[in-house]
């Protein structure tokens, strides 16, 4: 009898019926039931049990509920009815429901809510993971019969553990389609795939029709609103910070009382702090920066490189042409160039941060992947705080600038302020 009591799905002391068809039915019980189930703990309550004769409890009678799966046609999970149970356990009138297992659809159904049961009992769900296609039919099913069921906390484990299974193949599907996989992650609660999801969302968010992005759960669209909007401001301080940095050999101390000799031993990292920022400006004049559609991801890359990705010898030799000089001179100017390109690259390494599972160097993005994603940023964290993310803390990390660079801002017009008094001589406002 011990062995006999421990097997699903027809326990010896189930004391619920479960008839899905009349070919597929089940004895579970109730207590197990009820834990996993908001509606199960409707339906199973105490009070809707039959009490039961000592005649039928000495015959090993335990059926004490029935209950009926109506409705389950097509992708509809259908609902479960209760069934009068009398005193014997059995159900007045010898009620039954038909056959309806004749076709692969409805199939499909029994199957997801066998492994929903299974998932009562601690048991691994039946999930084919023969590819990303068939594991992703079996976790929606299963999804959509637990949310019916108000059991989704039962099986966002194992929908989990089914989809990471599918390593590399499951990222790059995010990537490519990240709004279908971050509202399927909010509805299993998945944190990692929740995560991966935003990740692309906020790197491709500019890109995006204003129709997808409705598409969105409300709360999870609120959510990328929220961190686009804090990585937008994160890279406008960046931009201004490239802007106003001065290296550190042309600044001079005011008690040394510098002539116009001293200056002018730097004359050529001048010319290239005058090319640097003409070009740079340009970029952000034709909204190559966070406004443009990649988000600013080639610009960023751009200076995160450094070398000739930018400002190349082509681009120099136009240069000189209307500022000739020898060819000492020339060679002098490109060695100050790179060493300013060098000093530039600290700025953007957070924006090139890689933060997503997905293997760039095999399946590169046209975008970037540096949105960091938290426990308290998911939707279903009850203990999420909506303003954590002030404004003091989305500059990232606190780094050690010059005078120059030190930058902290609490929003954008402070930004513009600071970029005026970076770019014009502002000491006061550049260090307030």
């Amino acid at each position: 009898m011990a062995a006999e009591e421990t097997m699903f799905p027809k326990f010896a002391d189930g004391d619920v019926l479960i008839i899905l068809s009349s070919s597929r039915t089940y004895y579970l019980h109730a207590g197990v039931m009820r834990r996993n189930s908001t509606t199960f703990a409707k339906l199973l309550a105490e009070s809707h049990g039959a009490v039961l004769s000592s005649k039928a409890r000495k015959e090993g009678v335990t059926t004490r509920f029935r209950l009926d799966l109506t409705g389950a046609t097509g992708n509809l999970p259908g609902r479960f009815v209760r069934r009068d149970v009398d005193s014997s356990g059995r159900t007045p009138g010898n009620a039954s429901l038909l056959d309806i297992e004749n076709g692969k659809v409805v199939s499909e159904i029994y199957k997801h809510y066998d492994n929903l049961f299974r998932a009562y009992y601690n048991k691994k769900p039946d999930l084919d993971d023969t590819n990303i296609a068939t594991v992703l039919n079996d976790c929606v099913g299963l999804i959509d019969v637990a949310e019916n069921l108000g059991s989704i906390q039962t099986i966002s484990e194992s929908v989990d553990i089914a989809l990471l299974r599918q390593g590399q193949v499951l990222f790059r599907s995010i990537a490519a389609n990240a709004i279908a996989w971050a509202d399927l992650a909010f509805r299993v609660r998945s944190p990692t795939i929740f995560k991966e999801a935003m990740i692309h969302l906020i790197g491709q968010w500019n890109r995006l029709p204003q129709a997808d992005r409705d598409t969105l759960n409300p709360e999870v669209l609120k959510i990328c609103q929220r961190k686009h909007d804090e990585l937008n401001l994160m890279k406008q301080a960046i931009e201004i910070r490239i802007l106003g940095h001065y290296p550190g050999v042309v600044q001079r101390q005011a008690l040394t009382n510098p002539g116009r000799m001293s200056y002018s031993n730097d004359i050529y990292m001048w010319m290239v702090l005058s090319l640097f920022r003409h070009w740079f400006s340009q970029s952000i004049c034709e909204q190559r920066n966070f406004l443009c559609k990649d988000g600013g991801a080639t610009l960023y890359r751009q200076i995160g490189e450094g070398g000739y990705t930018y400002l190349d010898r082509k681009t120099l030799e136009g240069f000189h042409t209307y500022f000739p000089m020898s060819g000492k001179g020339m060679s002098v100017l490109e060695n100050h160039l790179s060493v300013y390109k060098q000093e530039l690259k600290p700025f953007v390494s957070e924006l090139l941060t890689h933060r997503s599972q997905l293997d760039i160097t095999k399946e590169p993005v046209p975008y970037l992947t540096c949105c960091v994603v938290e426990k308290s940023d998911y939707p279903w964290n009850k203990e999420r705080t909506e303003d954590k993310a002030d404004r003091d803390g989305i500059l990232g990390r606190k780094r050690r600038y010059n005078e120059y660079d030190d930058i902290h801002s609490d929003d954008l017009e402070a930004l513009e302020n600071m970029s005026k008094a970076a770019l014009y001589g502002d000491e006061d406002n550049a260090r307030a």
